[in-house]
């Protein structure tokens, strides 16, 4: 008689977790239906852009990275710039050719000098020295990571062509120097990525056109690189591929 009561209670604890479980379930694929109405989710960037919001990802994009207005000699053949502009984002699709996007993205810019000078750390600041004389397999890099906030705009013409444009803020927040070079005495190496004196928020402009889903940009930066009074002034020019925006 025991072994029966023990039976029947465990079989009433089990038919009662498959009714929670259902009930569950019911509730989950309630909710995702009403989601449905409001909201179409789009997490691949490459499918077409449904009309009304859409949660979407896409924007890689890279570039070649020049100094304009510049008191250093960057070289844009070796300077460049990569960049994922919506890690998140969304994306508003007004159903006759206009899109608005705001997300949360990422980029990383390697600025390298040429010629016969190099960056230096230097107290509080950063400086451009010559190379010592005799130097040889010069190289001097300043890199920027940040987190960025892109709003931008796009317009269609015909099936297959976007234009785009808009405003990109900056939270420049991690920055490292490298350089290294040989003399007669061996391989020197200097390198730091402690208290740089680089702008902690920028503002950037890009624009560009896109046909399907692979596109060109123009991104140019009139904020200075590293602050004022800590070092040379130079804002870039940045121009590149872009896939997936």
């Amino acid at each position: 008689m025991c072994q029966i009561l023990i039976t029947f209670a465990l079989m009433k604890r089990i038919v009662t977790l498959f009714c929670a479980l259902f009930l569950l379930a019911a509730a989950s694929f309630r909710m995702q239906a009403q989601e449905q109405d409001y909201i179409q989710v789009d997490w691949y960037p490459l499918l077409t852009d449904s009309v009304g919001w859409n949660i979407t990802s896409g924007g890689l994009a890279f570039g070649f990275v020049d100094a304009v207005a510049n008191d250093v000699d960057v070289q844009a053949g070796k300077s460049f710039e990569i960049s994922w502009l919506n890690v998140v984002g969304a994306k508003y699709n007004t159903g006759h050719g206009q899109r608005i996007s705001v997300g949360v993205g990422l980029d990383w810019k390697n600025y390298k000098l040429s010629g016969s000078q190099h960056f230096a750390a230097e107290g509080n600041g950063i400086s451009v020295q010559p190379y010592p004389e005799g130097a040889s397999k010069k190289s001097s890099r300043l890199k920027v990571f940040a987190l960025e906030l892109p709003v931008i705009v796009r317009q269609r013409f015909g099936h297959y062509i976007d234009v785009f444009a808009g405003e990109i803020t900056n939270f420049n927040v991690h920055s490292s120097l490298l350089t290294t070079y040989s003399t007669a005495n061996g391989k020197v190496k200097e390198s730091t990525s402690q208290n740089l004196p680089t702008s902690k928020v920028t503002f950037d402009v890009i624009a560009g056109v896109n046909y399907r889903k692979a596109g060109i940009y123009v991104r140019y930066s009139p904020c200075r690189v590293i602050k004022n009074g800590f070092g040379p002034k130079f804002n870039t020019l940045t121009w590149g591929i872009v896939l997936g925006l």
